[in-house]
């Protein structure tokens, strides 16, 4: 029996796209007022957010998945039979988590910010779609041990960098 052709099925179309298209239409046609224009390039930026959205919940869904326990290896240890601890360093954590967070479009990066002794740094989270979130922490600047006046203020960039981050994509680290 010869095989029976399939029916051309079209490619399903976004509410954006097809939003677009409308647009496109009116937006040649000088009746259309450019109020009513404007209310419908207003609805595609929010259909385009709410896609954006919910691409970038998607993937950290699926990266959250994928990303194991952070090692912890570094020692402080102020002494003996003073304070000693393990932590995770800030190279650590982006050694195990760049690579999955990449497969998933998504990236971070940092903005600083110091006033007076106080240091805030934000962790910025990003899809490739568009849609970002951020966590932000201050704290004084790390005078501990025998730093300068700007490794102190380095040490807390580095602390807050480490603790936005681990915030941001809701990471545990082991034998913590």
């Amino acid at each position: 029996l010869p095989e029976r052709a399939q029916p051309m099925v079209p490619a399903p179309v976004s509410q954006s796209d097809a939003m677009a298209a409308m647009i496109e239409r009116i937006g040649l046609d000088p009746s259309v007022p450019l109020d009513r224009l404007e209310h419908m390039l207003a609805m595609k930026e929010r259909l385009d957010a709410q896609a954006a959205r919910k691409a970038f919940d998607l993937a950290m869904s699926e990266a959250k998945a994928a990303i194991p326990p952070i090692t912890k290896n570094r020692t402080v240890s102020y002494g003996a039979g003073k304070t000693s601890y393990r932590h995770e360093d800030l190279a650590e954590i982006a050694r195990t988590v760049d690579p999955i967070l990449g497969a998933h479009g998504l990236s971070y990066r940092y903005r600083t910010n110091q006033n007076g002794a106080t240091v805030t740094v934000t962790c910025v989270v990003s899809h490739r779609d568009g849609h970002s979130e951020e966590t932000t922490l201050s704290s004084g600047v790390d005078t501990s041990g025998s730093k300068n006046a700007i490794q102190a203020v380095g040490s807390a960039i580095t602390y807050l960098q480490r603790y936005t981050l681990k915030a941001a994509l809701g990471l545990a680290a082991a034998e913590d």
